[in-house]
Order: C-alpha cells, then sequence, then structure tokens
C-alpha cells in the first residue's frame, strides 16, 4: 500500500514508522526542516505517566506506556528516564480524587502520600498540612527530539521516504496514494474545521539543583516540572496560554506565564529570587474537553489531532491507531471519544 503522510511531529513519524514496519510504501512531508522547533513535538524532556485525573485516559494509557519501552528496545536507545511522578495537591481536589479512583479501579500502582511522606520522594517540595500527593512510579520524561530522531532512523532503516521544505495537499496526494494521513499538529485547523484553537505555551529553566521526580501541581496555572538537568530546573505552565496563528513566527514567552514560574519555584521549592533562563515557548493546540480529536477529510484520508498539551506521551500509540486506520483494520468513527465528524 502506498500511504502519504502530512505533519513530521511525534504522531506522523510514529504513524511512518509503524507502516513502514508492516511493509508500506510509505513519504513523509514536512513543511519544514526535519525536527524543527516550530511546533509542538520537539524538545529536551516531555512528561510520560500512567496517570490521569481522567480515567479514560489512565486506560490508554495502559496500551500507550508499555510501548515506550518497546520502542526503546526496536532502536537500542535509552528513551524514557523513568523517575516516577508527584500529582499533588488539596486531599479533597476533585482532580485528586478522581486520579486516585481511575488508578484503583485499573489497578495502576500508586500511594497517597501525605506532606510528610512526600518528602522522602521529594525534599525540596514544600506542601501544605492539608495537601497529599499521589505518587505513580509508572511515569517519567523522555527526550522528545531524541525519540523523534531515533524513530525516524528507524523508520529510513525500513524505507521511509522524506519531502521537506514545501506544503503538502492531502487532495492532491490522494489521487496518487493509496491512503493520506494529516498529522499536522498546531496547523491541523489548516486542513480541517476542527474546534481547537493554538495557544502558546511557556516554560523556563530555574536555576537550581532539585533532583527527584517529575512533578505536577493541581491549580488553576498546572505548573509541572521536572529534576534538574545541566540548563536547571524545567518548569512549565500547563493553563492554555494566548491563543496564535501557527504561522506567525514569533514564539516570545509570556511574562505573566513567567511570573507564575517564578512564584511557582519560590513557593514550592524555596528558591529565594528565581533565576529564569532559556526561557521558551512552545504551541498546544487545545480544545474545549482537552480530548484529542481524530476523523477523515475523504474516505482515504485520515487526520488525527493529539490535542491540549498530552499528546506527546501517547504518541506511538495514536501512530499505531493511524496506521489501523490505514489498513482497515479499525477506523475513526469507532472511537467516540475522539471522533470528529463535522467535515
Amino acid at each position: 500500500m502506498k500511504v502519504a503522510i502530512v505533519g513530521a511531529g511525534i504522531c506522523g513519524i510514529s504513524a511512518a514508522l509503524t507502516l513502514c514496519q508492516r511493509g508500506h510504501e510509505v513519504t513523509l512531508h514536512e513543511q519544514f526542516e526535519l525536527f524543527h522547533d516550530l511546533g509542538s513535538s520537539h524538545g529536551a524532556s516531555r512528561i510520560v505517566r500512567r496517570a490521569y485525573p481522567d480515567a479514560f485516559y489512565t486506560a490508554c494509557m495502559a496500551e500507550a506506556y508499555p510501548m515506550w519501552h518497546d520502542l526503546e528496545v526496536a532502536v537500542n536507545q535509552k528513551l524514557l528516564h523513568e523517575c516516577g511522578l508527584l500529582y499533588f495537591g488539596d486531599r479533597d481536589s476533585e482532580n485528586i480524587l478522581c486520579l486516585a479512583d481511575g488508578l484503583r479501579s485499573l489497578n495502576v500502582p500508586f500511594e497517597v502520600l501525605s506532606s510528610a511522606q512526600t518528602k522522602a520522594k521529594l525534599p525540596e517540595l514544600r506542601l501544605h498540612p492539608n495537601e497529599v500527593s499521589i505518587w505513580t512510579p509508572q511515569a517519567g520524561w523522555v527526550d522528545a527530539n531524541l525519540a523523534n530522531r531515533a524513530m525516524f532512523d528507524l523508520a529510513s532503516a525500513n524505507g521511509l521516504e522524506i519531502q521537506q521544505g514545501m506544503k503538502a495537499d492531502p487532495y492532491s496526494l490522494a489521487k496518487h496514494h493509496d491512503v493520506v494521513i494529516v498529522t499536522a499538529g498546531a496547523w491541523m485547523t489548516k486542513f480541517a474545521p476542527i474546534p481547537a484553537q493554538v495557544t502558546l505555551q511557556t516554560f523556563a529553566y530555574i536555576d537550581a539543583k532539585i533532583d527527584g521526580p517529575v512533578w505536577i501541581e493541581d491549580s488553576y496555572d498546572q505548573p509541572y516540572g521536572f529534576p534538574s538537568s545541566p540548563e536547571g530546573q524545567k518548569i512549565g505552565i500547563h493553563r492554555a496560554g494566548p491563543v496564535v496563528d501557527p504561522g506567525n513566527p514569533s514564539r516570545n514567552p509570556s511574562e505573566e506565564y513567567l511570573s507564575i514560574i517564578r512564584e511557582t519555584a519560590s513557593r514550592r521549592f524555596g528558591v529565594e529570587n528565581p533565576t529564569l533562563k532559556h526561557a521558551k515557548a512552545c504551541l498546544y493546540t487545545t480544545t474545549r474537553t482537552d480530548d484529542f480529536l481524530m476523523g477523515r477529510l475523504a474516505p482515504n484520508i485520515f487526520f488525527a489531532s493529539a490535542c491540549s498539551g498530552h499528546g506527546f506521551k501517547m504518541g506511538p500509540w495514536i501512530g499505531r491507531l493511524l496506521a489501523d486506520f490505514a489498513e482497515a483494520k479499525d477506523a475513526p468513527e469507532k472511537h467516540s471519544r475522539f471522533y470528529w465528524t463535522d467535515i
């Protein structure tokens, strides 16, 4: 089968790898240079976790999470740094309660830790007496740049062709291919009228040495962070930032969100007068429900928009799903939570 894929982010590369491994003729189209930093799939660290406040995605991760270990074996590289996750907030928070219930119902290993017990996992973290953390050992971080390159190299070894530096039209490609898959990330709204908007998200590195697990604060801004690297401690803000046009080259970090990052470093980790380094911004494609969107642009043209800042961790799983669509082993119509029909 001859397949064209438009968009070389995590989902596009994952779909390409799966289809190449299944023996198909695949060409990957990327409007910019391969591995660019203008979209949503780049960076030195991305959280990968089993746990979600929404049990639906926790169930999806039961399949998606082990695929990172499978990928490590396939590319013979360390990709997932499994340092665990602390998700913390008020003990009566809806998200905290739903997260624990979902993990319990799906038999995912976890512990609910008091503020004092949390110190054993992350000594620098400051929790209030009424706060708890949910500890899940099956979590950590992946170097997105390394993972994308490793998957691309493996797909290339299995016959993948690449066309880069030009825009591709799915409908024109469909005339010469059996199947076309569109995984255009922040540019997905240019191809399909999906109910999504592109937002600019801010992260920065704090000049601090803090080891331990990855972490997420259950709050309005939802700051999250990583163990320190040579650049410092990376902290980002998950709350949707300002709406932007992905075609606009400006990627200036939000001063409001940089202030929240400083405040988080001070309030949660006791960093006095936090110094920020390497402040950057990346793109989210956000939906009202935070759900992924998938569907068809035509009978043989599929699309997937892994939205709202949590698509990367499920990239290999989404790639396999798209490959199954292409082979008619599955169909987007069978996935009611994701399926978008107003095309």
